[in-house]
């Protein structure tokens, strides 16, 4: 070091140089090789105080562990006026936060190498290579600019140089730094996957797993090591990890617990049932999902869809006033998709002599869309995959979109297509019983404004998705005249839009 002016990058070497000095601290991991120097803007290494040593210095050189930053502004250095100056570091500057981190908070603060570079009120810092450790990465520079020093990195070569010079150090702080993002990735347990304070195994229903079991055919019996099995790699219970038992989880619970309302009261389904006349039939629905389910479908079944006896094939069949088996998917799908993180909501289904209306808890699960409901073609996409197994096991529930393509089938059996919306973050179904519904929903007070050849022609308009006035008059037999007629009343209506123009003219249903 005889000359008496260095360019930066001079400068630079010497710090890594002067780097391969440090002395390390500890035994059971590798501490960095960390060289500064600091020199006035023009190149010139200062003197310590006492004038007998360049201004450079090196980890641990005056104390075990002391970063070389500290040993010159607050040791060598600590009596000159460093304002202007510029410091050469091979390793990012750590932070107030990162010397802290997990201290004491009672104690004396340690302060990081960048406050006291702040202090020393240097005009720039070279810096070799920003540092692994997952506590100061970058924050240092950020630190340094955010006290306006300006900042700039040692080039590449040198970069190369230090790395390969602390590539053990590196690797050891770059697994630290992993860790510590994928703890700071992990997402955090759903309630579905969270076991429940004060459960244990015996809070399951007996009935509610034999059930599943016995519909499912599954292949194992309760209580058994293979229904443990089961259950643990579907994630219904746990290890208890401080005995040998078994812990439900939250999914576990809303299944086959005895009384899964008493920590999940959104798992109770309401139904009411007005049937035109008196008082409305109010109920809900407690207990495990798996014996839920049934229970619901049979009671509405039972109140809520009035059954008639087909006598015409020979037969004593029932039949309701409306299809059943869309009714069935509308249910179940409520109880399986609907959102269960949204505590204070429950499922909720109201019948009437018109209309049947299904709200759920949640908007469609992303990227499904209420666009792609109402066109009934939305993808097979669960938001509780478990939840749906259980039941598809059990034949209360489709996993393909069935449900969706017999809701489309709809007004081929004279009734109207259901229509989807959100409401207060519920997604809320609503089925026409009747073609009558067709007339409230345009917003008619005399029902007989839309009489049955009007509904006809809106529901074959509905069916198709979209249709030429040509096609109406070959489904009906009309001539040109009578259906332009019903064509212009329901779109009077608000039930129909056109098109195109009135050459190629289409119509469809208006959601």
């Amino acid at each position: 070091m005889a000359k008496k002016f260095y360019t930066p990058r001079e400068l630079m070497e010497l710090a890594i140089e002067e780097s391969h000095n440090s002395i390390p601290e500890h035994t059971d991991k590798t501490d960095p090789l960390v060289g500064a120097i600091i020199a006035t803007a023009d190149g010139k290494i200062l003197t310590t105080a006492d004038g007998k040593n360049l201004a450079t210095a090196h980890r641990g050189e005056l104390r075990e562990g002391e970063h070389c930053e500290f040993t010159l502004i607050e040791r060598k250095l600590a009596s000159m006026n460093l304002k202007g100056c510029v410091l050469y570091v091979t390793l990012e500057p750590c932070t107030d936060e990162s010397r802290n981190q997990g201290k004491d908070p009672s104690k004396v603060k340690k302060r990081g190498c960048s406050t006291h570079i702040r202090k020393a009120r240097l005009s720039k810092v070279y810096i070799g290579v920003e540092d692994p450790n997952p506590k100061i990465a970058k924050k240092g520079i950020a630190k340094i600019r955010e006290y306006r020093i300006d900042v700039e990195m040692f080039p590449s070569d040198l970069q190369e140089r230090i790395r390969k010079d602390n590539e053990k150090f590196i690797k050891e702080k770059e697994a630290e730094a992993l860790q510590a993002k994928l703890e700071k990735d992990k997402p955090q347990l759903s309630i579905l996957e969270q076991t429940v304070a004060g459960s244990g195994i015996t809070s399951f229903s007996d009935k509610a797993i034999n059930q599943f079991i016995k519909e499912s055919e599954a292949e194992f019996n309760y209580p058994s090591s293979d229904f443990n099995k089961w259950a643990q790699g579907f994630g219904f219970i746990e290890k208890d990890a401080k005995g040998d038992g078994y812990l439900p989880t939250g999914l576990g619970i809303m299944l086959f617990g005895k009384t899964p309302e008493n920590a999940f009261p959104q798992t109770i389904f309401k139904v009411e049932i007005n049937y035109g006349k008196g008082e409305p039939e109010i109920k809900d629905f407690k207990g495990p999902l798996v014996a839920q389910l049934p229970e619901i479908l049979d009671y509405v079944k039972d109140k809520g869809l009035k059954m008639t006896m087909d006598k015409s094939s020979g037969k004593r069949e029932e039949i309701a006033n409306f299809p059943f088996v869309v009714l069935l998917e509308a249910i179940a799908n409520a109880v399986i998709h609907r959102d269960y993180s949204i505590e204070g909501a429950t499922n909720y289904l109201y019948i009437d002599p018109d209309k049947i209306i299904i709200r759920s808890p949640g908007a469609p699960v992303y990227p499904i869309t209420l666009a792609d409901l109402n066109s009934f073609d939305a993808p097979s996409l669960s938001r509780n995959p478990k939840i749906m197994y259980i039941f598809n096991q059990m034949n209360l529930a489709e996993q393909r979109g069935i449900g969706l393509r017999n809701m489309k089938h709809l007004p081929e059996e004279g009734f109207p297509l259901p229509s989807f919306t959100i409401k207060s973050g519920m997604l809320e179904i609503t089925f026409g019983r009747t073609k009558d519904y067709l007339a409230e929903k345009a917003g008619l007070k005399d029902l007989k404004a839309l009489t049955d050849a009007f509904k006809e022609v809106f529901l074959f308009i509905q069916q198709r998705g979209e249709v030429s006035r040509s096609e109406i008059v070959s489904e009906f037999g009309f001539n040109e005249k009578t259906a332009q007629r019903r064509l212009a009343k329901l779109i009077e209506l608000n039930l129909v839009e056109m098109t195109g123009d009135r050459k190629g003219a289409r119509y469809k249903a208006i959601d």
